[in-house]
């Protein structure tokens, strides 16, 4: 199954194989930080984990009833080529939980983008449908479905990713202790998932495909995670290979568990669903 890594968080990262880019002319040259901002921490988890399977029901289980439902939200993106200057472009997104992600490109004139369910993708150019085909957003399996879909759904996911569940140790990261499920220490680029040890929450997912002749590794970073109607959202997602960032989205305007038009997620009504003001 091919996997297609869109952010949104949680978050519709393209950059990773499937050429969503819809940027804006470019600016100046400018520096990308990969620095962390603080980000809202909770009372730890203190579940004993030893197996990726472990690890997932320990996610699961710890917002299981407790996470939300929809949240929509406007994404500003930054694309960063070879020489550091920038690209600018927007995109809104609906996601409902467990599984439905809608991406817009802005201006919506255009009316481009795709929808996402379960782990089929169709994707839209000036109003009409030119693909169709299955994939996995690690994005939205790990920082949304894997609190509220079934067990068993979350772990076929990570097989269709190739995250192996069986390999799993305890590492750090920025600081934190974490889990890293998928990879031995000192491998960065087998497919692999880190996860806060006490949050429970993704941190960083690599990611290896094959582009024609190419291998391309992409070090997926959740940024920061803000406390939103009661909720940890992750609101800042950065894309990184060869240890240079690449893509970069943020998110305004969030809105949380607020009801959608209907037939938001219908590839049918894909040009009558507006854009919130």
């Amino acid at each position: 199954m091919r996997s297609c890594t869109l952010l949104a968080g949680l978050a519709a990262l393209s950059v990773s194989g499937c050429s969503y880019f819809q940027s804006g002319a470019p600016t100046a040259p400018t520096t990308a930080t990969t620095t962390k901002p603080a980000t809202t921490r909770r009372t730890p988890s203190t579940v004993s984990v030893t197996s990726g399977s472990g690890l997932i029901k320990a996610m699961h289980d710890r917002y299981d009833g407790k996470y939300l439902k929809t949240m929509s939200f406007l994404q500003n993106n930054t694309r960063y080529n070879a020489t550091g200057e920038e690209q600018k472009s927007q995109w809104y997104e609906h996601i409902e939980i467990p599984g439905k992600l809608r991406i817009a490109f802005l201006p919506e004139t255009q009316k481009s983008g795709l929808v996402q369910i379960d782990d089929r993708v169709a994707s839209f150019d000036n109003g009409i449908r030119v693909d169709f085909r299955p994939s996995v957003n690690p994005l939205l399996l790990l920082t949304a479905d894997v609190y509220v879909a079934p067990i068993t759904t979350v772990m076929r996911g990570l097989d269709s990713l190739h995250v192996d569940p069986e390999m799993i140790r305890s590492d750090v990261w920025e600081g934190q202790p974490v889990y890293v499920v998928g990879a031995k220490a000192g491998d960065t680029t087998s497919n692999q998932m880190w996860v806060d040890r006490d949050e429970l929450r993704l941190v960083r997912f690599i990611q290896r495909q094959k582009a024609g002749e190419r291998t391309i590794v992409s070090d997926i970073r959740v940024l920061n995670y803000k406390e939103m109607s009661g909720f940890d959202v992750p609101t800042e997602f950065l894309v990184l290979r060869n240890g240079r960032p690449v893509w970069r989205e943020q998110y305004a305007d969030v809105r949380i568990n607020e009801d959608f038009p209907p037939g938001t997620f219908d590839q049918a009504r894909w040009n009558d669903i507006p854009i919130p003001k």
